[in-house]
Parts: structure tokens; sequence; C-alpha cells
């Protein structure tokens, strides 16, 4: 059996780093990634397994990765960036296996409720969130997520503008799922919103 890597996030930005950096440079920053992804998780050893899939997943491997760019002599901008630009790589593969799943008759649906079921399940108050719903219907969900750890964890270190990352992320993966589905986000936290006004909405066609 594979073993299983350490954090897939971090180790699949190597190739893309080495992309956009010459091999010293590239293999310094993601070293010093590694190492600040190890601090950070140390760092939250006591917090609980239900925000895993989005700390040590997610949150940290930015940060880290953020940290180590920095460090390495990129502006913050350039940093906050290459950041979006890899999380957006990794997005659109998402968004590939998206449009299959879509094609099966029926599918897009059952995407309201569906997404109410999987926000309600990973993305609750033991994961660090907080939402408010407004309206869920066969062809409806309406939400306003007032509290994110991935928005909160990177104020707290310092790197508020990564965050933006990990929003526009979700427009890439989501933005085009269906040509019946709306993806009606107008506001992000990442984005200096109050909020992040989720609504899913399955037009007639």
């Amino acid at each position: 059996m594979a073993k299983k890597k350490e954090n897939v996030f971090l180790a699949e930005m190597a190739p893309f780093l080495s992309k956009r950096y010459e091999g010293e440079k590239a293999a310094s920053i993601m070293a010093m990634a590694w190492k600040r992804y190890r601090e950070i998780c140390e760092e939250n050893a006591q917090e609980p397994k239900a925000m895993y899939m989005h700390t040590r997943e997610r949150i940290y491997p930015g940060i880290a990765a953020f940290d180590a760019l920095t460090a390495n002599g990129e502006a913050r901008e350039q940093a906050a960036d290459f950041i979006e630009d890899y999380y957006a790589w990794r997005s659109r593969r998402m968004a590939d296996m998206l449009h299959k799943l879509m094609k099966i008759p029926g599918c897009c649906r059952l995407v309201p409720k569906f997404f109410k079921s999987m926000t309600r399940s990973n993305f609750g108050p033991k994961a660090g969130f907080q939402a408010v719903y407004y309206e869920t219907t066969n062809k409806v969900l309406r939400f306003d997520m007032i509290k994110c750890p991935y928005f909160d964890i990177c104020k707290a270190y310092g790197c508020e503008e990564i965050v933006r990352a990990y929003c526009h992320a979700d427009d890439i993966c989501y933005g085009s799922m269906h040509p019946r589905i709306e993806w009606g986000r107008t506001q992000t936290l990442g984005d200096g919103g109050t909020c992040c006004d989720f609504k899913i909405t399955v037009k007639n066609m």
C-alpha cells in the first residue's frame, strides 16, 4: 500500500513552484514551507480533529508556503499571487471532475440540498464555521457564512491577503458546474465583505 503523503497540497506544490523559480530557490522555498507547516501543526496540536480537513489540509499549507516565499525574498503581494495561482490550478482540476459528474441526467437538481448537507457536515461549528441559512428548496440554497477559519486563522498568522486564494478557488470550482446552476456569491470575507453570501440556484431551461 502506498504511503499517504504528509500533505498533498504542499507535495503537489513542488513541481508548480519549479515552473516559477530556479531550482535552488524553489528547493529552498519548499524546504522552508515543509518546516513551517510542521511548526504550525505543532502550535495547533490541540485543535479539534473536525478542523483538520481545513487547517492541516488547506489553510496551514497556504500559510507555510506564503511564509516561505516571503522569507526567500518575495514581496507579500507576489507571494499571495503565487498562492492564489496554485490554488486556482488545483481547483480547475476539481471543476473538471464536477463537470463530468453533472453530465449524469438529473444530477444538477440535487445540488442545492447536497450543498446544504455538505456544508452542515463539513463546514459547521465544530470545524470553526458559523452560517445563517435563509432558504433551501429543490431549486435554491441561500445562506451567509459569517465566521470562517480560513479568514480567522490567516488573519491571526498575519497573512490575511491569502484568504482570497481560497475564496477564488471556490468560484473556479463551483462557478460553472452546469449551465442550469447559477453560483450567485457576491461577496466573501476574504475579499473584504461582511460575510460570504452563498446563493445556488437551479435555473429552468
